[in-house]
This record gives structure tokens, sequence and C-alpha cells, in this order.
């Protein structure tokens, strides 16, 4: 009995970015231009993809794991320059893995 192995073609076209791909690397603490750089955006797009981000989260449509001032810019720029977040430590494992742990971390530290 003999198999034919069929060869898949794959489209060499990128997909269309939505509202959706933006979000998420916005809320995983992506800034807008290195969003918009990412996702190959032209400037009038990333521009657009922001307002409805900012419009939804504004709503509260935004990643619900994010504390509400997680969401704010003046925020942000105040902890930074008052010197920066606390962090987690971090622990090797194995020659890949990293491991977030106590004790935490103060800015500069």
């Amino acid at each position: 009995m003999f198999y034919t192995v069929g060869v898949m073609e794959h489209s060499h076209s990128p997909q269309p970015v939505d509202g959706y791909d933006y979000a998420v690397l916005r809320q995983s603490g992506t800034q807008p231009a290195d969003a918009r750089l990412r996702l190959g955006l032209e400037h009038a797009d990333a521009e657009r993809l922001e307002k409805v981000f900012r419009a939804q989260t504004a709503r509260g449509a935004g990643d619900r794991q994010l504390p509400k001032f997680a969401r704010h810019d003046k925020h942000v720029a105040a902890v930074m320059a008052a010197g920066g977040f606390w962090a987690f430590s971090e622990r090797r494992l194995g020659r890949d893995g990293v491991c977030v742990c106590l004790p935490m971390i103060p800015p500069g530290g």
C-alpha cells in the first residue's frame, strides 16, 4: 500500500492586523510606537487602533488583570520619575527557563 504526501501551499501575504492584535501588544506593556513597528502599521492606522484601544480600556473592556492605574500614562511617568517600579527576582530553571519569585527587588537595586 502506498501513501502520497500532499504539498501544502502557504500564502506569503501577511494577515491584516485588527484591533485585537494591537490590543494584545498594548495590554502586554508594549508602547504604541513599538506596537506600530511590530505590526508594520502605517502611522494613521496605528493612531486609529490606539484610539479604539484607549476607548475600550476607558469603558473597562481592557485586560481585567491589570489594575486601573497601570493603564494611565501619567501614573507610569510619575513612578518612573520617582525611581521606577519594584520587580520580582528571577531564578534560572535549566538552560532556557526562568522562574519569577521573591524577594522583590527595589527600583535601581
